[in-house]
């Protein structure tokens, strides 16, 4: 572990002493209260052991944490996970589209054991104001797994940490904004077209306003997508025509609302439009090995996440879907020298949903079942893991969670996909080695740890 991440670890584990100690000693105030309230203690009496309280506090080491007086509110939460990964994959040809050597029938396993842990730190000013900052494994953009096992040497320890959010904002009234390295997605979403560990940089605006059986629900992301860094300089060949370097932006914008129908039934339905700007520099073939490479040519997503909420029995339920449409998808599939294929431009999501985790003895499931044309998602954005990051792919998801006591939690997952369109390739890069995925399955247990 790198010196810097060592730093941020070891603040991080004070800050959470000093505010758990802190809590304790506030946290006596209702239960003084209440004594006062049955006649066990007097006025005076109370007053003298909130003093001692807070003289004893004070003597402690972590009285001597200095928090600032601008505070309204800190809080410390993190997670921690252990996980047993089993991946396969089988290659073959699409049809007569594959180089020469590909094998047809070819198979790779992993059998993974991963851990994460994630520790945050967030806060609240006076008039609306936070901030919030979490370190976490390094890894790719989606994914904050370490790999347990080397292939150099045993027992090897070669993970470090990263700043995995650092933003600042305001709510005032209905409306909150962000900036910085986001929370994780402002808009509301799915699996299907937005990985859940991705936290976008740039700015963030959102609005919600309940009105009767309404709430009305707004947002807009301006997104740094790609930076063009020093891996695209200016030309400075004498002679040579003028080049343009510029970031590429993604762009959102959703707006919708959610609706009270009857008794412990609602509907929600937010559309959402998915815009690139900037300097095109992926105006080239779109590449199966792109999960690193700027591929957002021909990307224009309309997306409507829908979902029903209920109650089965006494269990909260939701029927859920998700569909989207690329509107620039031909123009995606010329530059992928598919033209013929342009009509390769949806992808929807429909699944069912029972329970709730959040105490013990709580327990949850959900299932649905997923389908992505070629042409009709940004391969960089969907579930690394339940799909193995491709498109051109269908099948359904299983996921099952029980609480075994509060803040703690197993969870399995179970995928089954196969390749869509047998034409064509399976867009994306993941953790199976192949260009050219027919079938693909996925089991993960996970232990968890919240707090």
């Amino acid at each position: 572990m790198s010196t810097k991440s060592f730093k941020w670890l070891t603040l991080l584990g004070g800050l959470a002493i000093g505010a758990a100690s802190l809590a304790h000693a506030q946290d006596s105030g209702p239960l003084i209260d209440t004594l006062v309230k049955k006649g066990i203690l007097n006025d005076q009496e109370a007053e003298d052991l909130r003093v001692e309280l807070l003289k004893d506090f004070g003597t402690s080491s972590a009285g001597k944490l200095n928090l600032s007086s601008a505070l309204t509110e800190l809080k410390i939460s993190g997670d921690a996970r252990v996980r047993y990964e089993y991946r396969s994959g089988e290659n073959g040809k699409p049809g007569a589209a594959i180089a020469a050597g590909s094998k047809v029938g070819d198979q790779q396993e992993r059998n993974r054991y991963r851990y994460r842990l994630r520790l945050g730190v967030s806060g609240k000013f006076q008039d609306g104001w936070f901030f919030g900052t979490r370190i976490e494994p390094v890894g790719n953009n989606r994914s904050t797994n370490v790999t347990a096992g080397s292939s150099t040497s045993p027992f090897a320890k070669a993970d470090s940490l990263a700043i995995g959010q650092a933003y600042i904002g305001r709510s005032v009234g209905d409306f909150t904004l962000t900036a910085g390295r986001l929370a994780g997605s402002p808009l509301v979403t799915t699996s299907m077209l937005w990985d859940d560990d991705l936290n976008p940089d740039g700015l963030a605006e959102q609005w919600s306003h309940e009105s009767g059986d309404i709430t009305w629900i707004g947002n807009l992301g301006q997104f740094v997508y790609e930076g063009t860094g020093t891996t695209n300089p200016i030309n400075t060949t004498a002679g040579a025509p003028n080049t343009s370097r510029q970031n590429t932006y993604l762009l959102a914008f959703q707006g919708g609302g959610k609706v009270k129908v009857g008794k412990g039934v609602t509907v929600q339905v937010l559309p959402t439009y998915y815009k690139y700007t900037g300097n095109d520099t992926s105006a080239t073939a779109l590449t199966t090995a792109n999960s690193n490479t700027l591929r957002t040519y021909g990307l224009g997503v309309i997306d409507i996440p829908v979902e029903i909420g209920f109650k089965l029995g006494a269990l909260p339920a939701k029927v859920f879907g998700d569909f989207a449409y690329n509107a620039e998808a031909g123009t995606r599939a010329s530059a992928a020298g598919k033209a013929k294929f342009g009509s390769e431009d949806k992808a929807y999501q429909i699944g069912v949903g029972v329970g709730a985790s959040k105490v013990k003895g709580d327990w949850e499931a959900k299932a649905f079942w997923q389908s992505v044309d070629a042409f009709a998602l940004d391969s960089n954005l969907v579930d690394s893991d339940l799909f193995d990051s491709r498109t051109n792919m269908e099948g359904f998801v299983l996921q099952g969670t029980y609480v075994l006591t509060t803040g703690v939690s197993v969870k399995f997952t179970y995928a089954n996909a196969d390749r869509k369109n047998d034409l064509l390739g399976t867009y994306g890069a993941g953790d199976i080695a192949t260009a050219n995925l027919t079938h693909y399955q996925l089991f993960q247990a996970d232990l968890n740890v919240k707090f």
